[in-house]
Formats: structure tokens, sequence, C-alpha cells
């Protein structure tokens, strides 16, 4: 007992006891409660069947035909030896996912725990461990549906756990390359847990590799505004259904050539040294220069690709609107950065000789640690182009491909620039949990402010900008505590990252963004939030006996969300509730019920039917969970015929989606309606079309 006090606080171990209490109890709750109040999600199913199917011998396929390559591999990894077990109880598997998820959860919330104590105080720690446990929204977003969400929080927070460390170490010692290599390991891990985290993967590794000079305050936040800055004029200049429809691509491609030439013009023209080396006027003046430059080359460049046919079709007037606003960023982030840093830095190494003195030791740490992450995403991508045929996940290009349709039966892309920042509606709130209080104040604020019912974005967006500027004016009334937890919680790369993340979706004509694909940014807003209560609270936690009554306060916040979320438990995951032979889901059923065993059926979905339906199998026709070739074959408007060959003679779905793009009513000819159910037809799918 006394190892495992050693190992774990007092507070770690009743966190822990609580959470997977509460789960163990979930766990075995009556099976009908699993796929209706738990792991609901149809997505989720994609990588239950497909990891039953590898278990089994099959190979990586949902339907034991068409393999895929359709999710994010460590996930699947972890489910594989779980859903083995699919063979003996198709509800056994789920189960025990359950209780491996709240250990998940578990080692996420400590890790939570000891980085707020370490870095902020010890209430606020508890406090926060706290509301990331047992929070309604994060639970079912991260730890409810069954998808990867659980993993790649852990992994965030644990590649933020790993360069905390790295801070200390760094400062007192010299690093060897072992550690880079070990830090790019932990990164690659949650890259591989969620593959767009490549980009919190690739910007982390330059806070490592520049440790000790200014570049790796920057570079990463520069990153973000070149992204930001090039997308933004596009859209400015075009609009978002032609940006989505035409310029998409090309506006990415820019933006990878300003990307280059535009970090290398403010490295030599001396935008990455100390903000204080020189007065701030010098360094705007530096800035103007080396915009000036970079967006010559961008443009240069880009027209050349154009007549070489390399390039495509860009409105070239946003390389001026990208000059003015990426000026107007940069200069801003050196202002901020002179502001926060102290005076009296007389001297800094001008570029060339700052790389002189320094590109051995950033070449060593940076093909350390770039090596393993860059090293293992080649392999990745090399392994998937031999075994499937492409070098990334079919979902994503089917996605994006939906999102460049004028009008599609799926999610759209972004369509506004709330949307296009992540600060939209539904699926494009990336700021939730946080978010929530800001509608709650722009509703009751309603009658009263900015009145009327066209009105809710214009009250949202005010009390969001009076929120963030009291944020900041706290955060600029204690710079230095805010320069170190901002260092030691490695914020800034974490926001860059971020940012980058919500462009790579809102600025590509992603169709379908989902609400759990920010992970990073609710982890981001978690450590953010804590660092302003603790700022609020700092000036108390001097009064004698305040730090006890504020811990007691935290744990009282702890006691009065288990209890909440018991609720939630009991009610979601009953014992005896529901009768041992009630059918898991009514749907299949009824497919069962009006089909012929062994046949072949295909819907427009079908992750959780294909999963839990006997004697039958279910083919994926979206194509999120389908070969790539059944990609090209749908893009072909040849699916009918391509599904015929491959034995399919029944579609479960609704015909009027199927009238739409992405698949333009090619099935018509070819469908004769049999039976209904819950707003969908079962129809055969004819050898030859009708007309």
């Amino acid at each position: 007992m006394k190892k495992i006090f050693d190992l774990f606080a007092p507070f770690e171990i009743a966190l822990v006891t609580v959470i997977l209490g509460l789960h163990l109890y979930a766990a075995a709750a009556d099976p009908y409660a699993f796929p209706n109040h738990w792991f609901v999600r149809d997505d989720a199913y994609y990588y239950f069947k497909v990891a039953q199917n590898i278990s089994e011998g099959h190979g990586s396929t949902f339907d034991g035909i068409n393999i895929t390559n359709g999710y994010h591999p460590l996930w699947l990894l972890v489910c594989i030896p779980v859903f083995a077990l699919a063979r003996f109880d198709i509800i056994l598997p789920l189960r025990v996912l359950l209780v491996v998820i709240a250990i998940i959860h578990s080692a996420t919330s400590i890790i939570i725990y000891r980085l707020i104590r370490k870095y902020l105080s010890h209430a606020v720690a508890i406090a926060t461990a706290i509301f990331w446990s047992f929070n309604s929204y994060i639970h079912a977003t991260v730890y409810e549906m069954g998808l990867e969400t659980p993993i790649a929080a852990f992994f965030v927070l644990l590649t933020i756990y790993h360069f905390s460390k790295f801070e200390g170490e760094w400062r007192a010692t010299n690093i060897p390359t072992s550690r880079f290599a070990e830090l790019g390991l932990v990164a690659a891990l949650t890259m591989f847990s969620r593959l767009d985290l490549v980009f919190f993967a690739v910007l982390t590794g330059i806070w490592v590799v520049f440790r000790g000079s200014t570049i790796r305050y920057f570079l990463p936040i520069d990153i973000a505004i070149i992204f930001i800055s090039m997308t933004s004029s596009v859209l400015l200049r075009t609009g978002f259904e032609s940006y989505n429809t035409i310029y998409a691509s090309s506006a990415l491609e820019a933006t990878l050539i300003a990307l280059l030439f535009k970090t290398l013009a403010l490295y030599f023209f001396g935008a990455y040294r100390h903000p204080r080396w020189a007065s701030i006027w010098i360094t705007l003046r530096q800035i103007l220069f080396a915009t000036i430059a970079s967006t010559a080359l961008t443009t240069g460049i880009y027209i050349l690709f154009v007549q070489l046919g390399l390039g495509r079709n860009f409105p070239r007037s946003a390389f001026l609107i990208d000059f003015a606003v990426s000026l107007t960023l940069f200069s801003a982030s050196r202002l901020a950065a002179y502001w926060f840093t102290t005076p009296g830095i007389s001297h800094a190494d001008s570029p060339m000789i700052q790389l002189k003195s320094n590109w051995k030791t950033w070449l060593q740490a940076g093909s350390a640690y770039y090596g393993i992450v860059g090293g293992l995403l080649l392999v990745y991508m090399v392994v998937n182009r031999i075994a499937f045929g492409t070098s990334s996940p079919v979902s994503g290009q089917i996605k994006r491909w939906w999102g460049s349709m004028g009008n599609t039966a799926y999610e759209k892309p972004a369509f506004n620039w709330p949307t296009y920042f992540g600060l939209g509606p539904a699926a494009f709130d990336s700021g939730q949990p946080f978010t929530e209080i800001i509608w709650y104040f722009t509703e009751k604020l309603r009658p009263h402010f900015i009145r009327g019912a066209d009105m809710e974005t214009e009250r949202f967006f005010t009390i969001l900008s009076i929120s963030a500027a009291i944020w900041l004016a706290v955060i600029l009334l204690n710079k230095h505590r805010t320069k170190q937890a901002f260092t030691n919680l490695a914020i800034g790369p974490l926001f860059a990252a971020c940012v980058v993340q919500i462009l790579s979706y809102t600025a590509t004509s992603y169709g379908g963004a989902k609400e759990w694909y920010w992970i990073g940014q609710m982890i981001l807003l978690t450590l953010v939030i804590s660092l302003f209560i603790d700022l609020i609270i700092k000036p108390l936690r001097r009064i004698k006996y305040v730090n006890i009554v504020l811990i007691l306060a935290a744990v009282a916040y702890g006691m009065w969300a288990t209890v909440k979320f018991w609720r939630f438990i009991e009610y979601a995951m009953p014992h005896g509730r529901y009768e041992a032979d009630r059918p898991l889901m009514e749907v299949v059923a009824y497919i069962e019920a009006n089909t012929s065993e062994n046949e072949i059926i295909g819907m427009t979905g079908g992750g959780n039917v294909g999963y839990f339906i006997k004697d039958r199998t279910i083919v994926n026709m979206d194509g999120l969970i389908n070969s790539y070739e059944y990609f090209h074959v749908l893009q072909n408007g040849d699916a009918p015929l391509y599904l015929r060959e491959r034995g399919m003679t029944v579609i479960f779905a609704n015909p009027r989606l199927l009238a739409l793009p992405p698949y333009y009513g090619q099935f018509a000819p070819f469908l004769e309606r049999y039976s209904s159910f819950g707003g969908k037809d079962l129809l055969y799918l004819l050898e030859e079309p009708k007309y």
C-alpha cells in the first residue's frame, strides 16, 4: 500500500477508484443499453467490425469483401484483441471496451491533475481533473462513442507532459539524442491516435528542436498565421461557395509555397531574433521587408507554376490581400512578444551568426525527432499504398470530395466565417464545452442585448469578444506567471496546431466534419481556463487557510459532479430494466426478418447494423469504410454494377438520399422497393437497369 501512495497521490487514487467503479457498473448493464445508450455512434462500429474481421483472419475489411483503411490505426490496434471476443458473445467486447476506455480516461485525468498541480495550484488541479473526468459534454464526446478520441486525448496530454519535463531537462543539462527520439516516438503515437494530430506532432517538434531560441515561440504561431492569411484571402476574394467547389486546392498549393518563403524571409530579415534586440519600430520594419519579399516570391512562383501547367486557377488579387493580412498578424505577434518579454536585452545574434552557431545542434535534434515522426509516417503511407492502393485513409478523401460538391446528401463544408474559424454551430463548434456558457448568456441577454431572433450570431460573438478581452486583461496583468505557464504547458505550439488543424478541414472543402475532431481544442481550452482561474484566485491564496478552503471547495465540487455523473450512469446503463431477449436494435431485427441468410445488403452507413446482424453481410455504400477502388467507381457512376458483381442483392436506404450527390441517382434504374421501415426502404438491386 505504501508503494501505491508513493506513486499516486491520495486524490489520484480516489479519482481513479470513482471513475473505474462507475464504469464497471456501466459495463455490467443490460445488453440493450450498449447500442442504444452508450456506443450509439455508427462510426464506432466501423472500428468494431473491422477489428473483429482482422481478429478472425479476414483482413482489414468491414464487409469481408472490400479491403479498407478508413480508420485511425492506433485505436484499431487497441480494438483488435477486444473484438476477438465477439466470437463468443457480441456484447462482451463492448463491456470490455467500456472498461478499457475507463482506464484510459483515468490515466488522462491523472496527467491533467499532475500538470496543473505542478505548474499552477493544487485546488485548480483538483477542480480541472474533476471537470475533465465528469463533464457531460466531454464524456459524451470523448469517452462514450467508442471512437479513437480517448486514446487521442491521452496521447496529446502525454506529449505535453513529456515536453513539460523536457523544459526542466534542457535548461539543466545536455540532452542526449536518444531523448529527442523518445519525444518523437510519443509525438508519433499521438499522430497515429488521430492522423490530423500530425500538425501537433510537427509543431511541437519546433518547440523541442529550437529550445533556447525565440524561433520556438514565433515559428509555430507564424505557420498558423500563414495558413489563416492565405486561405482567408482567397475566401475574401471568391466567397465560400466558389472557394469550396473551385479554389480550395489552389489555395492550399499557394499556402504551402507561402509557408516556405515567408518563414525563410522572416528568419533572414531578423524577425526571429529576441523581441527586445532593438526598438519595436525596427522589428516592425524588418517584418515589412520580409513580408514584401516573401509575397513577391510567392506570387511569382505560383504564376510560373500556372504558366507551366503545374498550378491551378487562382485569384491573383488574393496575394495582395494576403500581404495585408499576414503583415498585420506578424506585427501583432511581435508586439505581443515585446510586451511579454523583459526589457534589458541589448544584443541578439544576427540570423547568420545564429545559424552558424546552432545548425549542428538543431540538425541533431531535428533528425532524431523528425526522423521518428516522419519515418513512421512514411512507413505508414507506404504500407497503405501497397496494401490499399492509397497512402491515406479513403474516408478523408471521400469527405473532401463531398465538400467540393455544390449540394450533397451529407454535411456541408464550412459555409461562413464562424464555421471557417471553428466557431460555428454543431460540428463546427470547436470551443465546446466552454462555449456553452457563451450561448447561455446569449439567450439570457436576448431580450435586452442586441435584440432580435436573427441576431443570435452577433450576440454570441459580442459576448465571446468581451470574455476574451477579460481573459487577455488578466494574463497581461500577470505576465510572468502567464509566460511560465505557457512555456511549461506548451500552450503556444498546441494553439498553433489547433488553428492549423481546424483549417485543414474548413479551408480544404471538407464535408462531414464531426464534433469529436476537436480533441486538441478541448485540451487547449481546459488548460487555458485553468490558468485563468489560477490567476484570479492567486491573490486569495496569500491569505492564511484560504488554500485549504479552496481545496475543500474543489473536493465538494468533485462530490457534486460524481453524484450527477452517477445519476446519468444509473439511468443510461440500467441493470434488469430490459428483457434479455429484447432485440438489441429494432432495425436489425427488421432486416433479418425481411432478408435471406447469407444475403449481402448495402447501406449508406451501416456500422452498427453490420456489427449486430447475424448471418448476413452489410456493405458500406457511402465509401467511408469501403475500398479505394469503390471510391473511384462511385465517382464514375458505376457503383450499382460494381456492387452487384460482388454479390450485393438488397439495399436498405432512403431512395431520396440516393438521388442526391454523391450518388447522383446512379442507383435509381437498378432499384425496386419491396418493404419500408423507419423512413428507409428495402430495395432489390437488379442485375440490369429498368431504363
